[in-house]
């Protein structure tokens, strides 16, 4: 995961929002050269320096809350009197649930209504990564039900283990690694989609700077810490409710402290991408980006001749044979079509429902730049 190298190169503020930019952040205590990496470990520092500066300007008492919201869910649903011995691993079913008195009934569901209101506060907070915020908690849960494969016939995994006891969750395991990859790479690709459409430069020098000033090594670092912490939190859970019959609290314990933190990094992991592209980017690989321009590219022969309806003037306006109208991208250094009224598709730049006359000057709905044909 790893990503280019700063430069000294000085270049202009580019995001004008921010109080104070990446290039700015010197660490006060730089690591000695005699230890191993220490240019590495220094930029991650810097970098999280940066985010961290930033994340405390920015999240407001919504970001508090559903950070509140989401541990408060874990802890519900991981401490209870049942629990605290591992409960009864024989007990299943339509049996397990008659044998949960009344009030861990209720901290169940309460645990389920705050991981509910946590979703939806995810959802409001990340309109950018609604789609993804959902598909990591459906990724941490997989984790869940991976470990409960691996400790299904040896309680003590992974001490013991039997290769033919391991395939339901080693599948689980690697196709949720496998999406994981694919998130992380679709936010690195989008970031570098977004210094090439806005932070175009002749000189590569500064193109370069921008590139550092958009640098994920610190989020991709906090992403992989992340998907450890949710790994060694299920099996750590799954463990303790596996030796049942037995009081393990330790495992319990190793759950909480990897879990609870697990949390507030999932809001940051979802949170940096968003504030960094901003709220109209599109978090995708360049494959997807290249089928979904495929799918709207207008070819040619399905097109018909516009002009200005004053001067006559040929127009780059043209119309699909299902009655379409799309123009190129106004944005410099982007060439996508743009169906009129929508956002370009690569750029995020709004395409007008009135175009200009690049001749004459007159400004006109879209629709105005075809002749008007008869029926019959």
């Amino acid at each position: 995961m790893g990503e280019e190298p700063g430069t000294d190169v000085v270049v202009p503020l580019a995001h004008k929002t921010l109080p104070f930019r990446m290039a700015d952040i010197q660490l006060a205590k730089p690591l000695p050269e005699r230890i191993p990496w220490s240019h590495e470990l220094d930029s991650l520092r810097r970098e999280w320096n940066f985010q961290f500066r930033l994340l405390r300007i920015d999240w407001n008492k919504q970001h508090v809350g559903a950070m509140v919201m989401g541990m408060l869910a874990l802890l519900l649903g991981s401490v209870s009197t049942d629990l605290l011995d591992g409960g009864d691993a024989t007990v299943s079913g339509i049996d397990g649930l008659v044998a949960i008195d009344g009030f861990q009934f209720f901290q169940i569901l309460l645990s389920l209504l705050c991981w509910a209101w946590f979703t939806y506060q995810l959802w409001t907070l990340y309109p950018v990564m609604r789609v993804h915020a959902v598909s990591l908690l459906i990724m941490w849960n997989s984790f869940t039900i991976a470990q409960i494969f691996y400790h299904r016939n040896n309680p003590t995994f992974p001490f013991g283990f039997a290769l033919s006891d391991m395939m339901e969750g080693t599948l689980i395991f690697l196709i949720v690694l496998f999406f994981l990859f694919f998130f992380w790479k679709a936010v690195i690709e989008t970031r570098d989609l977004h210094v090439e459409v806005h932070h175009v430069h002749e000189d590569v020098r500064v193109m370069e700077a921008e590139l550092a000033e958009h640098s994920l090594k610190g989020w991709s670092a906090l992403f992989g810490i992340w998907i450890g912490l949710i790994t060694l939190s299920t099996w750590a859970g799954l463990h303790h409710v596996a030796e049942f019959g037995e009081r393990n609290v330790g495992f319990l314990v190793l759950h909480l402290i990897t879990g609870l933190p697990a949390v507030p990094l999932l809001l940051f992991i979802l949170w940096y991408p968003q504030k960094m592209l901003g709220d109209q980017a599109k978090i995708r690989t360049r494959a997807a980006l290249d089928a979904a321009l495929e799918m709207q590219e207008i070819t040619p022969s399905h097109t018909s001749l516009s002009a200005c309806p004053d001067c006559n003037e040929p127009s780059l306006v043209r119309r699909s044979d299902t009655g379409v109208l799309s123009h190129p991208c106004l944005s410099t250094g982007c060439t996508a079509m743009v169906p009129i009224g929508t956002a370009c598709p690569q750029c995020n730049e709004q395409m007008p429902n009135r175009l200009e006359c690049k001749a004459c000057g007159v400004n006109a709905p879209a629709l105005d730049f075809f002749p008007d044909t008869e029926a019959w």
